[in-house]
């Protein structure tokens, strides 16, 4: 049987009783996108065209002793266990920012 703790608080889950949540976080370079180079227009056939072959030859080029250095790029793949007290606090603040000073406005 498997033991799960909290990754937080790390208090053991007992998985008969408790409920247990999975947190998975996936942290990898942006792509830009076609369309934020102001080719709104929709482009044309050719140019998607080339960049597909584009794509293509840099494929072809990426053997498999090179696909390891080019995941060393940032992207990170993390999973999480959590107790449902953790799960609660987690998804109200999941990047767990310090709450800003609360400014108490009057009505005039």
């Amino acid at each position: 049987m498997l033991h799960y703790s909290c990754d937080i608080c790390k208090r053991p889950i007992d998985t008969r009783a408790d409920v247990h949540h999975v947190v998975k976080i996936e942290v990898f370079p942006a792509v830009e996108d076609i369309a934020d180079h102001g080719c709104c227009d929709g482009g044309s056939q050719q140019d998607e065209a080339d960049h597909l072959e584009e794509m293509q030859d840099m494929l072809e080029r990426l053997d498999e002793e090179d696909l390891p250095a080019g995941l060393a790029d940032g992207a990170r793949s993390m999973r999480f266990d959590l107790c449902d007290a953790c799960r609660q606090r987690f998804v109200k603040n999941p990047l767990g920012l310090k709450p800003g000073k609360q400014l108490d406005f009057s009505n005039n």
